[in-house]
């Protein structure tokens, strides 16, 4: 088994299946990081600012494994002019945003929008209260601009060139379902939160997993809680039928209705171990929470096409859903071997490309962990994979926000 991608999070681990190459690619842009909060101005140092970017990375990347989706880009027409008149049409198009360092609106003209791109403005600034993080998905405005004349040929063309353009805009091509350019998120740097930013380890009580809010801020730029969220919500409780499949009656939601109402539980995306979903308000210092059954649920409930990842336990390297001896045996086989790094079936979990005591360690440290599978069965193995990790428990709320910055959407 070889493993064309591989982020490691740390602690009692999962392995996630990726997605299909052409789909949703959750593309983050840091042209707004004005303080350089992912760089050298980071509070804590450029070392943390360089773990929080990859941090970022790694949960932009599991959304981008996840979501099926195919949008078209968007890309501005040039300017018509007639052949035989006097006419000119000249198309532009705006993307609105909240700006991610600042908390103001901004906007971009024109910006080129790539095939399948879902891009994300990421920065930093101090957020109020005890808020660690904030998101949203952006708006848009788009025209054309006719002038003068044109000839019945002429103006079937530009019909058909700004009804393209347009959708391109406007659904990104889609027939249904939740569709944008992207959106902004942006994570709190003032000092009043304490953020663990390596998402290679479990995070230390006292501290706020950047990882697990970088999820749940990535979920509301992609449009959890927004308004296409709202229009399912009746009373205290979200009527999404996936939703509902999934919670096995309508969830609550939370009084700001853009959450799943506190402390809600389900179940790691295309696994069975329980936890509090992601994409309730709060998440428990020393905490690390991954996405949920439920959460991607809502997801689906708004437009989004969205696959369950393939689970495996870390230490199951021959993906059999048990780490036992087999497992110790693909290790032992190849001990001290130089090897393709991520080669599993080689013995290589930890990536290093050099199978050893660290492999091995893996293997005892989660020894008979999962069910064992039956005589003679048969495991598939996955194409590509994402190593997750489950951190520990805490018991400080620190509540979390989202779903701000959420433009009108205007079509001119």
């Amino acid at each position: 088994m070889r493993l064309s991608q591989l982020t490691l999070i740390g602690g009692v681990g999962v392995l996630l299946a990726a997605g299909s190459a052409s789909a949703i690619n959750v593309d983050i842009d840091y042209r707004f990081d004005t303080t350089n909060f992912f760089g050298s101005g980071n509070p804590s140092g450029a070392a943390a600012g360089l773990q929080a970017r990859n941090a970022l990375e790694a949960a932009a990347d599991y959304f981008t494994d996840i979501l099926d989706d195919t949008f078209n880009g968007i890309s501005t027409p040039a300017p018509f002019f007639s052949q035989v008149f006097n006419g000119t049409v000249v198309w532009d198009w705006t993307a609105t945003y909240t700006h991610p360092a600042t908390g103001a609106s901004g906007s971009l003209v024109d910006e080129t929008i790539l095939p399948d791109q879902y891009l994300v403005f990421a920065g930093a600034r101090g957020l109020s209260g005890n808020t660690a993080g904030i998101g949203g998905s952006g708006g848009f405005d788009v025209r054309s601009n006719p002038s003068g004349g044109f000839t019945q040929g002429e103006i079937d063309q530009l019909n058909q060139i700004t009804d393209d353009f347009f959708s391109d805009v406007t659904t990104r091509g889609e027939v249904s379902g939740f569709s944008r350019w992207g959106g902004a998120i942006s994570f709190d740097s003032d000092g009043s939160t304490t953020w663990s930013y390596d998402h290679t380890a479990a995070p230390s009580g006292g501290t706020t997993d950047f990882f697990s809010v970088a999820i749940h801020e990535l979920a509301h730029a992609l449009g959890f809680g927004g308004s296409v969220w709202q229009s399912l919500v009746s009373g205290s409780s979200f009527t999404g039928a996936a939703s509902t499949a999934e919670f096995g009656s309508q969830p609550s939601v939370s009084a700001d209705v853009s959450h799943w109402a506190s402390n809600t539980t389900s179940t790691v995306f295309g696994g069975a171990a329980s936890q509090e979903t992601a994409m309730d308000p709060s998440i428990s210092s020393g905490t690390r929470k991954l996405f949920t059954a439920l959460d991607a649920a809502g997801l689906t409930d708004i437009g989004w096409e969205v696959s369950a990842p393939i689970i495996l336990l870390v230490g199951d390297y021959n993906a059999d859903g048990f780490v036992g001896i087999e497992d110790l045996n693909l290790i032992l086989g190849n001990w001290n071997a130089t090897v393709t790094a991520f080669d599993l079936l080689a013995g290589d979990g930890t990536g290093d490309g050099f199978v050893g005591i660290e492999d091995l360690n893996q293997v005892l440290g989660n020894w008979n962990a999962g069910t064992p599978p039956p005589p003679g069965s048969v495991v598939p193995e996955p194409a590509s994979l994402a190593l997750l990790g489950l951190g520990g428990l805490g018991l400080i709320q620190r509540p979390r926000r989202g779903n701000r910055g959420v433009q009108a959407v205007r079509r001119g």
